[in-house]
């Protein structure tokens, strides 16, 4: 991890996921704790044994209430809900990312201090909540100078942006459409997915689909979801001897030092065998896909288009159909993917032969990225 190249420091030995529903009415923490038993149980660890912990409590849409055990549940409440009675860490990150939590936790484990590690990221979409409503009629902060003029709402930032690559590239919404029936495709393999029974996608639906900011339409834009996912790590020396095949943490990176993700993780470019890219809005693909040097820049639509990001193209991205596909769970989805791929154990959408998966998560200015593999070196 960072800049220490060489065996790994930390391994993912477990892995577990709540049902994903896009309204229900059970709590956070029900969604939670499903998760949490789940990665438990793949990992064959008693709760006794977990001595540390990792959250992601941070509700991160527009309408969020920031209520515990409401659109947010934080360490002390998980601990006392699932009896975690032995940690000697437990941690809350301010950050939405399931990347930076394993990251993080890789950190603590090289440390020594922690054996075993359960890290949680878990929403709510909550019933009578507007997921992307701001209410709020004052703007404090940096945020004084792009909330009144809704540059934070409903992808608008983001759409300003593939305005101009539009303009650059000479893609179109047709192009676009190419990758968001990819996700749902890839989603109708995932028993999980939100889209699994309704993966087919017309052209003509998509560009019919309501603007959202344009050139972003509704079909753009993840599903908000209920829905939770959790990890088991432990150090390399512990994962041998682990229930399932462990799956190595080989380097991490964040927005700022993307480019030298390879570097870190003592991987060439051409080591990777498939990619989870984040796709909360569906063109956050190609920017990544240009920015870690697959594609040429303005040229990563050909290359979805072309099929390269297909299983069984050159470079598979988001073989579980991603965010948009399976539903916004901020990329924990993403990580809870390339686990399996690395495992071998993601069935009809499995990736002969994957080795190393690079994860990314979050947006251009602010991102984490994680290479993940089955080799400890």
């Amino acid at each position: 991890m960072g800049r220490d190249v060489g065996r790994a420091k930390a391994a993912i030995i477990g892995v577990g996921g709540s049902s994903i529903e896009r309204r229900s009415d059970r709590s956070i923490v029900a969604f939670a704790l499903d998760a949490a038993m789940a990665a438990l149980a793949d990992a064959g660890i008693d709760r006794e044994q977990i001595d540390g912990y990792i959250g992601s409590p941070k509700a991160s849409h527009a309408a969020a209430l920031h209520v515990d055990g409401a659109d947010e549940i934080s360490a002390r409440l998980l601990a006392g809900r699932l009896g975690l009675e032995n940690l000697s860490v437990a941690i809350d990150l301010n950050s939405a990312f399931p990347t930076e939590m394993v990251t993080t936790a890789g950190h603590l484990l090289h440390s020594g201090a922690c054996d075993y590690l359960l890290a949680v990221r878990a929403l709510c979409n909550l019933p009578g909540v507007r997921y992307g409503e701001v209410k709020s009629r004052e703007a404090h902060g940096e945020e004084q100078f792009t909330a009144p003029f809704g540059y934070h709402t409903g992808g608008a930032r983001f759409a300003t942006r593939l305005q101009a690559y539009f303009s650059a590239s000479g893609a179109t919404r047709r192009d676009l459409y190419e990758l968001v029936a990819l996700m749902r495709r890839n989603a109708s393999r995932n028993p999980h997915a939100i889209w699994r029974d309704k993966s087919e996608i017309a052209l003509d639906d998509y560009l019919r689909s309501p603007l959202i900011a344009e050139p972003l339409c509704m079909l753009d834009c993840d599903m908000p979801v209920s829905g939770a996912v959790a990890f088991v790590m432990t150090r390399p020396e512990l994962a041998a001897a682990s229930r399932q095949p462990p799956v190595y943490v080989a380097g991490s990176a964040n927005w700022l030092t993307a480019d030298e993700i390879f570097e870190r993780s003592g991987r060439d470019r051409t080591d990777i065998d498939l990619c989870q890219i984040y796709d909360g809005f569906s063109f956050l693909v190609y920017e990544w896909l240009e920015r870690l040097g697959w594609c040429p820049p303005h040229a990563a639509w050909r290359y979805v288009r072309d099929g390269e990001c297909e299983i069984g193209g050159e470079l598979p991205v988001n073989t579980f159909g991603g965010a948009l596909g399976e539903g916004r769970l901020h990329g924990a989805g993403h990580v809870r993917e390339a686990v399996l791929q690395l495992r071998g154990q993601a069935g009809d959408r499995q990736v002969p032969g994957a080795a190393d998966c690079l994860v990314q998560v979050g947006p251009f200015d602010y991102s984490s990225l994680l290479v993940l593999s089955n080799d400890p070196a």
